[in-house]
């Protein structure tokens, strides 16, 4: 996978300015982790080095959402309990959903992913 072609797409998917894709860049290369860990195809092409790098930028704009939810109205960290607005949009959540659906091929479904239930 190409990290410019991840981050290139996080900005497009996310409406993040050029100039300041610096600031998630941690969070971009966490997503590329967590997306490498679900990997379970060996010998990737380069039709699924696209699909998994849109699955990363898909995944980081889920965390980037997360992180930019004016509407969390509380948070704990013991027990794990995050309260949201049910106003929030869940774009992000959904592109996930969406591109996780199209590329089962390649990736497993086997490990932890926090969300929010509702």
């Amino acid at each position: 996978m190409n990290i410019a072609n991840i981050i290139s797409r996080f900005a497009l998917v996310s409406g993040v300015e050029n100039s300041e894709i610096y600031r998630w860049r941690t969070l971009i290369d966490d997503a590329v982790s967590y997306v490498n860990s679900l990997v379970k195809k060996s010998d990737t092409d380069e039709s699924d080095n696209r699909r998994l790098e849109m699955l990363c930028a898909v995944y980081a704009f889920k965390l980037y959402e997360l992180c930019n939810d004016e509407s969390i109205s509380s948070f704990s960290v013991g027990d794990v309990k995050v309260a949201s607005s049910a106003e929030r949009s869940g774009r992000a959540e959904k592109m996930w959903r969406e591109y996780a659906e199209k590329a089962q091929d390649l990736i497993s479904d086997e490990k932890f992913l926090f969300g929010r239930v509702i």
